[in-house]
């Protein structure tokens, strides 16, 4: 191994508005409508937080879907990733393809292929490649490997370990809890199955559950949760002597509220103080490879 981290961390960054509960009758699946101008804020906001604590390696995955399809896609939003980009950040596709009460569209070929190919080609002709895919709530479908693969995309930030909700396709019971490229049904055992060129890398995940309390989602648990979350991973490391690759979640929508931006900046501030080291897509892949040939 060429480098001597425990633990490698993908930031990705949600680029959303607040609210957003289709799935939640206790607010009524409440769903506002979308704030374009204050993300731009927030994004400018933040973009110079990561270039100082991650040296501005972040995954955008700006929002795209049934209440929003283009509005995180075209204008000054846009110009906010370029400089992202410009400063080390790799974009995403996420798609949201929920219906507020009533369930999902990702299990529906024609309509999901049409909305990720029209969100990838409208970062495209913003002169913008996308990296990486992301599905709302954590969905994927097993058709999304060669959805992906088909568009030249080879990383996948879906996954987490042990989700298990059928109705919003999102089923991960047998994934695992580092990076690993997806086999041809992610929903049935891994092994023996032929793999994919996608590369999931899942959220950081205590493996003990699905819950917010169990995974890297920063802006749903406590600082020191969140550190003991990354305790699990880090000596998941140490006890298989493997490095693990794993990403973190945060919201652009978040940052207008102080107390989870100071969490985010003394979350990310700790990991490094704890043996982890923050990575991009494609040094993932890299990594990954490195790992694998090592283990030959």
């Amino acid at each position: 191994m060429t480098e001597t981290a425990r633990v490698y961390v993908v930031p990705i960054i949600d680029v959303n508005w607040l609210v957003f509960a289709p799935f939640d009758p206790g607010r009524d699946y409440r769903v506002d409508p979308p704030n374009v101008p204050q993300s731009v804020v927030d994004m400018r906001t933040l973009t110079p937080i990561m270039k100082d604590l991650t040296d501005g390696k972040m995954v955008l995955t700006p929002h795209s879907g049934t209440y929003c399809r283009d509005g995180y896609l075209e204008g000054e939003i846009v110009d906010t990733y370029r400089e992202a980009i410009a400063g080390g950040a790799e974009m995403s596709v996420h798609l949201h393809e929920e219906i507020k009460g009533e369930g999902t569209r990702y299990a529906e070929w024609d309509h999901v292929k049409a909305m990720f190919e029209h969100a990838k080609g409208r970062m495209e002709e913003a002169g913008i490649s996308c990296v990486a895919y992301r599905g709302g709530h954590y969905a994927y479908h097993p058709f999304m490997n060669r959805l992906l693969e088909a568009n030249g995309i080879h990383a996948d930030y879906s996954c987490c370990p042990g989700m298990n909700h059928p109705d919003r396709e999102a089923i991960w019971t047998e994934a695992g809890t580092t990076a690993a490229h997806l086999p041809q049904d992610p929903r049935a055992p891994w092994a023996g199955q032929t793999r994919t060129t996608v590369l999931e890398i899942p959220i950081g995940s205590d493996g003990e559950g699905f819950a917010y309390k169990n995974i890297l989602h920063v802006e749903m648990s406590e600082l020191d949760n969140l550190l003991r979350v990354y305790d699990v991973v880090a000596g998941r490391a140490e006890a298989m002597g493997v490095p693990q690759i794993v990403h973190c979640l945060f919201h652009t929508a978040s940052v207008g509220k102080p107390e989870w931006l100071a969490r985010y900046r003394a979350f990310l501030e700790a990991l490094p103080k704890r043996g982890a080291a923050f990575i991009s897509t494609a040094e993932a892949h890299a990594l990954h490879a490195e790992i694998a040939g090592a283990a030959a």
